[in-house]
């Protein structure tokens, strides 16, 4: 028996359903102001889950009750590193009357799981924890490290892998796999985002009499009405991709005033407005900071006395690329092929995951492949097929046992 027919026949399909669903159960909603919802049961239970396998666990603490939780499977420190990474928080189920299955049930159903991270990502991640148990327990070798991350605060600021990109083991790493939901494609770009937030410094006035003084919101008016215009100059700096929409800029908050009780009779002196700049590869944070600066201006220009500034809300995240001539992705593409019986299908990641701040922080690789319909995420009634979550950990055995080959 090969080495990689030994591995995948230790992953159990129903112990992978099971590990899911209890991952599921386990709420993980981020809600500011109450320190008991938070990310740590679900880092809990991985860490028992772990340790129990023989994996070496080490706890990273990145906010109050809200721990990274990484494992390494080695037989040797020198060769390359790879890593499987997840994430533990999930994003509000809503209003749980609208769900046709609770969203914390984890109900199996004709051969789909639901619940609040079925897809995003705790199906993922269990596909991980199990291709690593599955490593172990077939008793191959590797020539460097596998490395499990379940990290926090991917669907907020990213907290947790720019954590682990700052520790010793994650300037280690040479490759990483994202296991977001993508339909088991192997993404090799994902779009770049900027929050821009702009802020409309006026002149505070009565309603009744605007000549008095300077309205920021017709400032904030003049700038989305140039949101198009800077969509069509970011798309002519962007490389067009084969993956990927186009760049997009969209107007998805306005605020005004921005402190202080609005009144219908007042004009305030300051507004915000967000715009959500979606990017793909090619420029890089100079070249999108000037042309939202000119934007800004614009707006300013269309509204004398006003003045309109911006800056990025927790930074810039490029969009990134990979060639698929890297090792991982060639490694993957053949995982696909021995651990399925069918060809790689490529692909890109319309949003931001965690394998943005890893590339711009670290410089390595990364593909993101993992089981779920990429449309399902942060909708009601998400669900992940147990076929592609079984699929899941096939392949991530295989491109383990690929890439960290002896």
């Amino acid at each position: 028996m090969s080495v990689l027919t030994s591995a995948l026949a230790r992953v159990d399909p129903d112990e992978l359903v099971a590990l899911t669903r209890d991952l599921i159960r386990l709420p993980s909603v981020v809600r500011p102001g109450d320190p008991a919802s938070t990310e740590g049961a679900v880092a809990a239970h991985v860490e028992q889950w772990l340790r129990r396998e023989g994996l070496d666990v080490e706890i990273q603490p990145v906010a109050p009750g809200r721990p990274n939780v990484v494992a390494v499977l080695a037989d040797r420190a020198a060769g390359p590193t790879l890593l499987l990474e997840g994430h533990t928080d999930v994003v509000t189920e809503g209003d749980p009357a609208q769900w046709s299955h609770p969203p914390f049930g984890a109900d199996l159903v004709d051969g789909r799981i639901y619940g609040r991270g079925a897809a995003d990502m705790k199906s993922g991640l269990a596909a991980a924890m199990i291709a690593a148990a599955a490593l172990k327990r077939s008793g191959a070798r590797l020539h460097g490290r596998l490395v499990v991350g379940a990290l926090v605060d991917e669907e907020g600021d990213m907290l947790g892998a720019k954590h682990l990109a700052r520790t010793p083991l994650g300037r280690e790493l040479t490759a990483a796999i994202i296991c977001e939901p993508e339909q088991n494609e192997l993404c090799l770009e994902q779009r770049g985002v900027v929050w821009a937030r702009v802020t409309a410094r006026g002149r505070m006035a009565h309603g009744a009499m605007p000549e008095a003084g300077v309205n920021p919101i017709a400032a904030l008016a003049a700038l989305v009405h140039e949101a198009p215009r800077l969509e069509r100059r970011l798309r002519a700096l962007c490389a067009r991709s084969r993956y990927l929409r186009p760049p997009t800029v969209t107007p998805t908050v306005i605020t005004a005033p921005v402190r202080g009780v609005p009144q219908s009779n007042v004009i305030p002196a300051v507004a915000q407005a967000t715009l959500d700049v979606r990017l793909t590869p090619g420029p890089d944070e100079v070249a999108v900071a000037k042309e939202i600066d000119e934007a800004c201006r614009r707006a300013a220009d269309a509204c004398p006395g006003a003045s309109v500034d911006w800056e990025p809300v927790n930074g810039f995240r490029l969009a990134t690329r990979v060639d698929r001539q890297e090792p991982l992705v060639r490694a993957m593409a053949r995982a696909v092929r021995r651990a399925t019986g069918r060809a790689p299908r490529y692909g890109g990641v319309p949003g931001s995951t965690d394998g943005t701040i890893l590339r711009m922080e670290l410089g390595i690789p990364i593909v993101t492949c993992g089981p779920g319909n990429r449309l399902i995420p942060h909708q009601v009634d998400e669900y992940v097929e147990v076929g592609e979550l079984v699929d899941a950990a096939r392949i991530y055995v295989a491109s383990a046992l690929a890439y960290l080959a002896p």
